[in-house]
């Protein structure tokens, strides 16, 4: 069993264990009082959250989020539903198409990808894995303020696919204060796993985090104007948010928000990246 099941819930416990987690996996002890790594920035959002909270838990449920980017007249940003599952006895009796992608609501990294020639429902397997999705609590798991409360649900959308025949990358906007100033690529997530960080005007940074950094520079997105004004109007109210985007043929698409990536604990590769960006959110004045 995990120590955050035996640990209660609560302002103070969450940041206590976010801090004991963070400290173990980055290899030094996080001051939240006064941050200045990015990890450090990181966890202190988790003490004093900077923006509507409510709106954040709106935003991070994959359902929700789509109702309200309708209502600030960006429909263009949405990924399609097909169905939104409030039991396994619902999507038992669901019946899809062609290529989906189904994922909780409510959690964070779970999906499973199907492909049905005619339709088909989901197999037991899934239908086990749906249950335990939806027996899950991510709060109590992650302590992230923004997962406590939001309803627990199954969605199914179709899978992106790129102009190649791929599914597409994802582009990872770190925004400090509602400004972009750093920008996440993954390669290889299935096979290699490598990261890079950009800079806005798309100069590769000499550190990554997490995952080796690719040395290799790739050219600019066509669409990086407009994905970099789309995340200021998107993050304006936030102290820090990242904002996911595929750059699709049709146009951008919104991907997620995640307010605590990595759960600021997230090791940078070299480590003075852990500083550096930190010290870019310091000067907006978000200490």
């Amino acid at each position: 069993m995990k120590l955050q099941n035996y640990i209660p819930t609560g302002h103070i416990w969450d940041n206590a264990l976010s801090v004991l987690n963070a400290r173990k996996r980055l290899g030094y002890f996080p001051n939240i009082r006064r941050p200045k790594t990015f990890n450090e920035h990181i966890l202190a959002q988790k003490w004093a959250f900077r923006g509507d909270l409510n709106l954040a838990r709106r935003i991070t449920e994959k359902a929700q989020v789509k109702e309200w980017l309708a209502e600030l007249g960006m429909e263009h940003l949405v990924v399609p539903t097909i169905g939104v599952f409030d039991s396994v006895e619902e999507i038992a009796a669901f019946h899809f198409e062609g290529e989906v992608i189904a994922k909780s609501t409510h959690g964070s990294g779970e999906a499973i990808i199907r492909t049905a020639e005619a339709g088909v429902a989901f197999c037991p397997e899934d239908l086990q894995t749906f249950r335990a999705w939806l027996q899950e609590d991510y709060y109590q798991r992650s302590r992230e303020p923004n997962y406590k409360g939001i309803p627990k649900r199954i969605i199914v959308e179709p899978l992106l696919r790129d102009e190649t025949g791929n599914p597409p990358k994802d582009f990872k906007f770190f925004c400090a204060g509602g400004e972009p100033f750093a920008i996440q690529v993954d390669h290889g997530r299935y096979t290699e796993h490598t990261r890079q960080l950009y800079s806005t005007n798309w100069q590769l940074m000499d550190y990554s985090m997490c995952y080796p950094r690719k040395p290799e520079v790739m050219s600019a997105p066509d669409q990086l104007s407009e994905a970099l004004e789309t995340a200021r109007e998107l993050s304006s109210g936030f102290g820090f948010v990242r904002v996911d985007f595929y750059f699709m043929p049709e146009g951008l698409k919104l991907g997620e928000m995640t307010f605590f990536p990595g759960n600021g604990a997230e090791k940078f590769q070299p480590e003075h990246g852990d500083r550096r960006l930190g010290e870019v959110i310091q000067s907006r004045s978000l200490a």
